[in-house]
């Protein structure tokens, strides 16, 4: 049984000189032409053999053409399958030997393939503005510069940046492969009604298969956001979360507001954004207090694909201070956690220079928990001590 073998094909699916002399070259290497698919090309394993190949373009249905097939039999060909739906491939081991496409039928086919290659392009095009206008909020002129260089792992994974710049390499080596292809048809039309040679262009047909490598997560990030996976909460009920009444004692009293207080965890992700957690929950206040005034906890959590993006995250959150927050301890690693830190947050009064108004900020504290690849940071503002439930904030990031 003979074997399969993939090559990128790396000429331009209308580039007729360049396909012809590849197929033949891959033919004297053992390589027998059987089918294509998008960018790439099938060969089954043979002996190595000098043939010449023709490239027949494919008129009306893209069904086989037995009618066809025998009259280039009778003349020496053999027919090797269709290449993408526009040429049937034959093969001759006589180098001298003639096929017989019409010059009618060859500038027929010239002209279709042309206007198919406008076509496309205009489809192109939209594909360029819906893809990288579903992502532009992750432009690079969208993006804070200074805080790039200081949080970077933050600013890259947004959910929009990382999809936006992969989007635009991928279209920007497919539009290439575009053009390049456009423009060689156009220089071969030329050559075919001069009666001169053309030449086959190589590298147009690897621009479009790594454009479409590089396009291909952002395109499965897409069906993601648009099928709902990427947002999947659940209860907060048996999650195994750190709640409020947790630091503060089962007798605290909770906002009666939903949105300060929400009986799910918010949970989401897709192959473009980290897959996150994120959960609040705010103490009971009279209308005529602030919900800043009472005792609350903020809990955000990331899993990165790589550990070392984990570290820097925990890194970059240790250098940012959070409403009086003070310096980060870094606390010896226990309960299966690889880094601790620690910032406690003292009571402070704030006085409004333009009314006069007082008002005190409650204390509490911050960690930032590792675990491997995951990082935990919960903001607490209340009396407790938040250092006494790290077993707890462990076990959660644990069982996660």
């Amino acid at each position: 049984m003979s074997k399969t073998t993939i090559r990128v094909t790396p000429f331009g699916g209308f580039d007729i000189p360049g396909l012809e002399s590849w197929l033949a070259a891959m033919a004297a290497k053992g390589f027998r032409f059987t089918m294509t698919t998008g960018p790439l090309s099938y060969f089954d394993r043979d002996e190595a053999r000098t043939v010449q190949v023709h490239l027949e373009p494919i008129q009306g249905s893209t069904d086989e053409n037995p009618e066809l097939n025998d009259i280039y039999e009778e003349a020496g060909w053999q027919y090797w399958g269709m290449f993408r739906g526009s040429f049937y491939v034959y093969a001759s081991p006589d180098l001298e030997a003639r096929a017989h496409t019409d010059p009618d039928t060859l500038d027929y086919a010239l002209k279709k393939f042309f206007r198919q290659k406008l076509i496309g392009g205009v489809l192109l095009l939209l594909a360029n503005v819906l893809l990288l206008g579903l992502y532009w909020q992750g432009a690079p002129w969208e993006i804070d510069l200074l805080w790039l260089q200081y949080y970077p792992v933050e600013t890259l994974s947004n959910g929009t940046t990382i999809p936006f710049l992969l989007a635009a390499l991928g279209f920007l080596l497919i539009d290439l492969s575009y053009l390049l292809g456009l423009l060689h048809l156009m220089r071969y039309r030329r050559a075919v009604h001069s009666g001169g040679k053309a030449r086959g262009h190589r590298g147009v047909g690897w621009l479009l298969a790594v454009g479409l490598l590089v396009l291909l997560p952002v395109l499965i990030n897409t069906v993601q956001l648009f099928s709902g996976t990427d947002y999947r909460p659940y209860d907060l009920e048996g999650s195994g979360f750190v709640t409020l009444t947790d630091i503060e004692g089962e007798d605290f009293r909770l906002s009666g507001d939903f949105s300060y207080n929400p009986d799910y965890i918010s949970h989401g992700g897709t192959l473009l954004d980290p897959e996150h957690w994120y959960f609040r929950q705010y103490g009971s206040f009279l209308q005529d207090q602030s919900p800043y005034d009472v005792p609350r906890l903020e809990i955000s959590i990331v899993r990165y694909p790589l550990e070392l993006l984990a570290e820097m995250r925990a890194e970059e959150w240790s250098r940012q201070k959070f409403n009086g927050s003070g310096d980060y301890e870094a606390l010896a690693s226990d309960y299966g956690l690889d880094e601790i830190r620690y910032a406690p947050r003292e009571e402070r009064t704030h006085i409004n220079e333009l009314t006069g108004e007082e008002r005190v900020f409650l204390p509490g504290g911050i960690f930032i928990l590792r675990r491997c690849n995951t990082v935990l940071f919960a903001d607490y503002y209340g009396e407790q001590d938040l250092t006494a439930h790290l077993e707890h904030f462990a076990d959660m990031l644990e069982g996660l």
